[in-house]
């Protein structure tokens, strides 16, 4: 047996996720590029997972003969819906071991709408603090995506980007340090990621819980990227280490588009006297004098209106095959594909891979090529490969300034050309994903494609035209049809 047939061999667990690989709706799709016929390889999972056969069967053939609306127990598919919708409530808590004293909610279509129903009804987001010694105080990662960035900086809070150790790390001491300088504020929250949706790297989120809580602090973690791939544990042995509110993105699981954003956290964080959303489902009583009553309940205060039950069934169902698939078996799987990946990749003339490969991680690799603009790596890869990833900085540009060394001044300069609509300078990397269901012989393709990409890319280059405004490189021997096939596909006969 050659090498390259010990690659592409098949190991046990390449084996055991066949099956579920079998199953994922997509997997043997093609589709047309201005070079012939493409075979899809998925390759962007931190973005979204893709459908499951035996989930859209349950959904189709199961829950679809009995939907009617949640809040009843008189007529049958009442019944049926409700007892669907509280048992995969039931099923989500169980995923992350959520205590009673936790809350669920389901919001919105991932963490982003989560995040912000937290902040919400917290209070964060009412006016300003006068007393700066009442005004809260959230610590973030330098690892942090936007949407667990930004929208702290609209809370009235102070929010702390905690810097990296020497190898771009988070640093647990870093965080202690800081606290010693607000140890004065009332409300002091951690908010961070569970691992980069950039590199993958998992932070070490309950050594960070333990410090916040030695200091009277709240630790919230972010599990959008990571959800899919790792074990969630509210409360771990060590009390101290318990996290006070967790959100994900049920969508980037296998099985998981067309879920909604999943909220766990401490009832004892709940602070309004009134609903985020109030309406029908929340509401014991009115009447025609103005009086009114609110459940005493959080989880059906927080639950106004018609829920979107279909999405916490689909989220439930997603949640069990993770469970099915299993959590050792996931990590090991990825340890061989990441293996396997980092020596290919190695052998690749100027390419670089970002973060710190020693460090535990999901499979997530993102990398850049020496003078090749990395849209223009994401389109080669796609037109002529099949190939799906993705290109930019992954909706986490402050990271990006640690892993490109981004000073102020050259900062400014990019933000300014962004600003004119111009998106020549900004910065950015391919991020590859890879799923379990990944087989050796993926990676090889993928592997050979980029070197492909290296030795033809000033040729095939000739063939596209960057749109600085848009960033991305547009054909300019073949005019672009996708629009109208995906219109086509709202035909209904």
């Amino acid at each position: 047996m050659n090498v390259m047939d010990k690659k592409t061999k098949p190991s046990l667990l390449e084996h055991y996720f066949s099956k579920f690989r079998g199953n994922t709706i997509g997997i043997n799709h093609t589709f047309e590029s201005a070079y012939g016929k493409q075979k899809l390889l998925y390759a962007d999972w931190v973005a979204s997972g893709r459908l499951y056969v035996p989930i859209e069967d349950i959904m189709l053939n199961k829950i679809g003969p009995m939907i009617a609306n949640t809040h009843s127990f008189s007529s049958e598919t009442g019944k049926a819906s409700t007892y669907a919708y509280n048992h995969a409530r039931d099923v989500i808590k169980k995923h992350v071991n959520a205590h009673e004293s936790d809350v669920l909610v389901t919001t919105g279509t991932g963490m982003t709408a989560a995040l912000s129903k937290l902040q919400r009804i917290i209070g964060l987001r009412q006016g300003t603090v006068v007393n700066s010694n009442d005004k809260p105080v959230v610590f973030i990662t330098h690892m942090e995506h936007h949407s667990n960035q930004v929208s702290w900086y609209e809370t009235n809070a102070d929010v702390v980007v905690l810097p990296p150790d020497e190898n771009n790390l988070v640093d647990p001491e870093k965080l202690s340090q800081a606290l010693k300088k607000y140890a004065d504020r009332t409300l002091k929250i951690g908010s961070f990621t569970g691992g980069s949706n950039v590199t993958g790297i998992i932070t070490p989120y309950h050594e960070l819980a333990k410090i916040l809580h030695q200091n009277n602090g709240f630790c919230f973690v972010d599990f959008a990227a990571s959800a899919p791939y790792i074990q969630i544990d509210m409360h771990p042995e060590d009390p101290e280490q318990q996290l006070d509110a967790i959100f994900f993105s049920p969508h980037k699981f296998l099985g998981g588009p067309g879920t909604s954003g999943v909220l766990v956290f401490n009832e004892k964080l709940y602070k309004s006297n009134f609903p985020d959303n109030p309406g029908g489902g929340n509401v014991k009583s009115t009447n025609p004098w103005g009086e009114y009553h609110y459940s005493d309940n959080i989880e059906v205060r927080e639950d106004g209106g018609t829920p979107g039950f279909l999405q916490v069934i689909r989220t439930a169902l997603a949640l069990k095959l993770k469970d099915q698939m299993g959590v050792e078996n996931i990590k090991s799987r990825e340890k061989e594909l990441l293996e396997l990946c980092y020596a290919e990749f190695q052998k690749i003339p100027g390419l670089s891979l970002l973060g710190d490969l020693k460090t535990d991680r999901i499979g997530c690799v993102s990398f850049i090529i020496e003078d090749l603009h990395y849209n223009l790596i994401v389109r080669l890869l796609n037109d002529r490969f099949g190939i799906q990833v993705r290109g930019g900085w992954s909706c986490a540009s402050t990271y990006a300034h640690y892993l490109f060394d981004i000073n102020e001044k050259k900062s400014k300069e990019i933000t300014h050309e962004l600003l004119q609509k111009n998106q020549t300078n900004k910065p950015g990397w391919v991020r590859l994903s890879l799923h379990p269901i990944t087989t050796n012989a993926e990676v090889l393709f993928i592997s050979d494609a980029l070197q492909q990409v290296v030795l033809n890319h000033k040729e095939w280059q000739k063939d596209y035209q960057h749109n600085i405004a848009t960033n991305e490189f547009e054909s300019v021997v073949k005019e672009e049809t996708i629009e109208t096939d995906v219109k086509e596909w709202f035909w209904l006969e």
